[in-house]
């Protein structure tokens, strides 16, 4: 039972951290948290609470709270929630005799949690917070609502100033339960949406021509709205083309990469590297691409950790960067290439395998990526997901040299990750190499 409780507790503070988050503390990173509408709305008790005791446990602290106005998902005089120990595990730091407006998560056996990525706040600074909290009890059930938003293009790396440039005059829709909805950005990209029942909708902006967009999952409680909801459009060119060996056959699951010429020697591979992996036959296409000249480049390990193994060969089959062919994308281009040629003394191998559960059953939707342990140990390849079969290849270089294949599967329940598997195993690069078995177990 107590293991339990520390795996629910480290798993559940990590799911906050990542997903409902205001700020940071040292090791602990979190994302945004939204506005008090959006925060109240997520959490599943909001309430002003004192307090009374506080004692450490297994993986955290237990926190005993004199409720003094509850406004969501609690009635109760006196509740406890449990949250970590601070700084790397986002614990919040409550201090005793003080009162605070919380946030909390539920976990499945009704523990509540709360971090410092939540709005979780002393009850001296949540005026903005208490003001919205109290005027929940206004909201009709049946009312219908307005959702105001802004639709920008969204640039990495962030424009001079982090001015969001406005895309104006594009359809915004928001569909759920079975209806549709829509708007036209005006001039400055801006929009709202009327009419809509309080509910869950899919809202995104219907892209121009040569660009993407990016849907978002919105929920509406209040049919005032939630502040303004922010809709991205992304460039969208593309590059196309197939790897082949020196006797034209295709070269399958290979890690190639789009650089910026500038970039070819920076760790990482620069702010606008494209990657991606060919199909079974060699071809691939890499979208999402930012209008700009690049080079395009095979390199078996591109790193996550600050670090870089030099690019085997270049477009359309060198090995200097000064002799590669540039790749020119225009915004929206679609630019179709001739075979890139793996050149003879670059020795490949095709690497087969396959993921299963502890029970041996085969297990799709699984994320695997390979890294050659003499470049140390965080420089991964781009993904490849299993199919259905379990089943997936991988092409290296024939180097002899130690690998590692890493799986990661999420499970997901109601939308939400509730359990993580993960799997490693080790192979030989080598021609001989037979095919890979890799058994992923449950993780919390």
């Amino acid at each position: 039972m107590v293991a339990m409780t520390r795996r629910l507790l480290a798993t559940l503070l990590f799911s906050v951290a990542a997903f409902s988050s205001l700020g940071s503390a040292e090791a602990c990173s979190c994302a945004g948290s939204g506005s008090p509408c959006d925060a109240a709305w997520r959490a599943d008790a909001l309430f002003v609470g004192h307090v009374v005791s506080m004692s450490a446990i297994s993986g955290g602290r237990r926190v005993d709270l004199a409720v003094i106005e509850p406004f969501r998902g609690l009635q109760m005089s006196q509740v406890t929630v449990v949250t970590g120990y601070g700084s790397a595990d986002c614990g919040y730091p409550f201090e005793m005799g003080q009162s605070y407006l919380i946030y909390a998560h539920r976990t499945p056996d009704g523990q509540l949690l709360t971090s410092i990525c939540s709005r979780t706040r002393p009850l001296r600074d949540a005026g903005e917070d208490l003001a919205y909290a109290r005027s929940l009890a206004s909201i009709g059930s049946i009312s219908a609502a307005r959702l105001p938003g802004r639709v920008v293009l969204w640039e990495y790396p962030a424009p001079a100033g982090g001015t969001l440039t406005s895309v104006p005059g594009v359809s915004v829709t928001a569909s759920g339960g079975g209806r549709t909805f829509s708007a036209i950005a005006n001039d400055r990209g801006e929009f709202e949406l009327t009419g809509l029942p309080l509910g869950t909708y899919d809202v995104m902006a219907v892209a121009p021509d040569g660009y993407a967009a990016i849907k978002r999952s919105v929920d509406l409680h209040d049919p005032r709205g939630c502040g303004t909801t922010t809709l991205y459009v992304q460039y969208d060119g593309r590059v196309i083309g197939r790897v082949v060996d020196s006797h034209g056959a295709g070269v399958p699951a290979l890690p190639i990469e789009l650089v910026l010429p500038a970039d070819v020697d920076t760790p990482g591979g620069g702010k606008k590297k494209v990657f991606g992996r060919t199909t079974e036959d060699g071809t691939f296409e890499l979208r999402l691409v930012t209008p700009d000249r690049y080079l395009l480049g095979f390199n078996s390990i591109p790193t996550i950790d600050g670090q870089h193994s030099p690019r085997h060969s270049f477009y359309p089959g060198v090995f200097e960067p000064g002799e590669a062919h540039p790749v020119v994308v225009a915004v929206g281009g679609r630019v179709h290439l001739e075979p890139f040629v793996i050149p003879d003394t670059i020795k490949l191998v095709t690497i087969s395998g396959i993921v299963v559960d502890e029970a041996g059953a085969p297990v799709g939707e699984a994320q695997v990526t390979s890294r050659d342990r003499t470049e140390g140990p965080d420089t991964l390849g781009p993904m490849v997901t299993t199919g259905s079969d379990g089943r997936f290849v991988l092409t290296v270089v024939a180097n002899g040299r130690p690998y590692e294949v890493l799986v990661t599967r999420y499970v997901r329940t109601a939308g939400k990750v509730t359990t993580v598997q993960t799997g490693m195993s080790r192979f030989a690069a080598t021609a001989g190499t037979p095919t890979i078995t890799v058994v992923v177990k449950p993780q919390y």
